[in-house]
Parts: C-alpha cells; sequence; structure tokens
C-alpha cells in the first residue's frame, strides 16, 4: 500500500529530506510521487532520484541508464547513495542540474512524450497556477497493480464554492493517457487498458483499497505541500469511478481515433469519459470533460 511512515513524512517537510521537498516545490519541472515507504521524483517523465528507507536512514538512487549519454555526468561520478547528513542531501541537490542534463541527452534519442504529458497534467491541476480553478486533482501518476497499469488515479473535485468546500463524497477517476494516434489501438491501446480497469475493478475489495489508499497519498501530499488544496480529502463517494481517457495531440485529419472509440469494449465497472482542453494546456475543467457518447458527438468532425 502506498504512503510513507510518519518518520518518513516528518523527514521530508522538516528534517533530513526536507531541502529536497523544497527543491521540488521551487522547480516545476520536477514532480515528486508518493510509493510504499519510498517517494520518486521524476523529472520530464522520468525518475530522476529515488529516495527510500533502510535501517540506517534513507538510500537515493539515480537510474544509471541515463548516465550513458554524451555528457560528463558518469554512474561513478554520482553522490553516494546513503544519505546520512546534510552533506549527503546538498551533493545530490547540487547533482541535479547534471542530472537533468543527462536525461535531457537521454530522451532526445529515447522520448517519453507520454510519461511528459502526465507530469505536466499534474503540474497544471495540483500546484500550477491555475490548480486552485480545475474540477481535479491527481492523486497518483503510475499506479501499478496486478491488472496492469493506471497511468493517474485522481479526485474529481469541483471548484465551484459549496462543493470545493466538501471534504467528502468526491468521484474517483483512473485515467489512461495516450499521445498520438499511433498509441490509441495495438497490443498497448485503449481496448488493452480499459479491459484491465475493469477486471482491476470487478473485485470490489480493490476498490474499496485503492479509495483508501488514495485517500492517504493525496492528504500526505498535500501535507507535504505538492497539492494546492485547502481541505484535507476525506473519502470518495460510491459512485462508480470514472475511467477518463486523455487523448494527447490527437490529429484531427486521421480517421483512426473514432474508428477505436467507436469499438471499445464494454466498461460495466467505471463510465467512460473523454477529456478536451480548455482552449491550451493540461487543466482538467468539467467543462471539458465529456460522456464518451457525448465526445463522439460533439466532436464528430474532428475525431
Amino acid at each position: 500500500m502506498r504512503g510513507l511512515s510518519r518518520r518518513f513524512l516528518e523527514d521530508l517537510n522538516s528534517g533530513l529530506l526536507a531541502p529536497i521537498r523544497d527543491r521540488v516545490k521551487a522547480d516545476h519541472s520536477l514532480c515528486l510521487e508518493i510509493r510504499e515507504e519510498k517517494v520518486n521524483v521524476y523529472y520530464r517523465g522520468g525518475n530522476l532520484l529515488r529516495l527510500m528507507r533502510n535501517r540506517h536512514g534513507y538510500l537515493a538512487f539515480f537510474d544509471k541508464k541515463y548516465a550513458q549519454g554524451e555528457g560528463p555526468l558518469s554512474s561513478s561520478s554520482l553522490p553516494a547513495g546513503q544519505l546520512l547528513s546534510d552533506h549527503e542531501v546538498n551533493a545530490w541537490l547540487g547533482a541535479i542540474p547534471e542530472l537533468k542534463n543527462a536525461m535531457d541527452l537521454y530522451f532526445g534519442n529515447h522520448p517519453k512524450e507520454e510519461r511528459e504529458a502526465q507530469q505536466l497534467i499534474v503540474r497544471d491541476n495540483n500546484f500550477g497556477k491555475t490548480s486552485r480553478a480545475t474540477d481535479y486533482y491527481i492523486c497518483d501518476i503510475e499506479y501499478a497493480n496486478q491488472q496492469g497499469r493506471f497511468d493517474f488515479v485522481a479526485v474529481r473535485w469541483p471548484s465551484s464554492g459549496a462543493t470545493r468546500k466538501r471534504q467528502s463524497g468526491h468521484r474517483l477517476v483512473l485515467a489512461e493517457v495516450k499521445f498520438g494516434d499511433g498509441a490509441v489501438s495495438g497490443k498497448a491501446g485503449l481496448h488493452s487498458h480499459i479491459n484491465d480497469i475493469n477486471a482491476f475493478l470487478g473485485t470490489s475489495t480493490n476498490l474499496q483499497s485503492l479509495k483508501d489508499e488514495m485517500v492517504l497519498v493525496f492528504n500526505q501530499k498535500r501535507a507535504l505541500g505538492l497539492v494546492n488544496c485547502g481541505r484535507a480529502l476525506k473519502g470518495f463517494s460510491d459512485e462508480p469511478p470514472i475511467l477518463l481517457l486523455v487523448l494527447v495531440n490527437h490529429d484531427p485529419d486521421s480517421s483512426k481515433l473514432r474508428e477505436t472509440l467507436a469499438s471499445l469494449p464494454p466498461s460495466p465497472h467505471a463510465e467512460m469519459y473523454v477529456a478536451s482542453g480548455c482552449f491550451m494546456g493540461y487543466g482538467l475543467f468539467d467543462q471539458g470533460v465529456f460522456r464518451l457518447d457525448d465526445a463522439l458527438a460533439r466532436f464528430e468532425t474532428s475525431i
């Protein structure tokens, strides 16, 4: 179950790891996500830094595959993995520009556009300038489970005054992000993910466990200042979850998306919606989120 111990949370808030949390808050190209007694700091959709507890304190990891580019960074020049003092923490903070440079060079040849879009969605809805105006908060990204992986898990929390003040009764959202029309079909296309999500939700205990987990994760991220919400989340509604299709950079001249959407499998455990942009950007507003049938009708000439 995802979540941090009290000690880990305190160290991120005001202890040994607080400078890393502060860097993430100040640098909106970074995104901190909570795992089971560990955190991942993402950059452009890749894992720049993983922090996890051990019996001595904390361990820091940087994925060595990113250190194989043309830049000066090599795996042997990384700071010490064991974090015991401010010195080691500051060494990792000082290395962030080089880590970013290595990842930039890597992504030039191995782009992760879909993952990068996920991170921008988190920024715009959780802590960017528009986050208090949007109608969704992102609880988690890359949620791995026995049926596969959900691109992000969110809470629909409308920004209207009375509803925004309510701390419970909000709807759970499971989202699938696809970048470009080439990603909507095939082995890892929308059909597969819709089946995976419904297989997961078909077990009632999975749904309740996920809701409990996301309440914990949301509130811990809020306590760390990573979600710009004035209130804690106390619980989700009993409504079926929203299965949100986030289709980035669709080509209006292509018929592939319409053919795919028209042939989707049934979704008995979640109601399918499609997200569209409110002008440019990644903010999720209710006015731009449509039931699947409504989206097919509304965008008939561009899907």
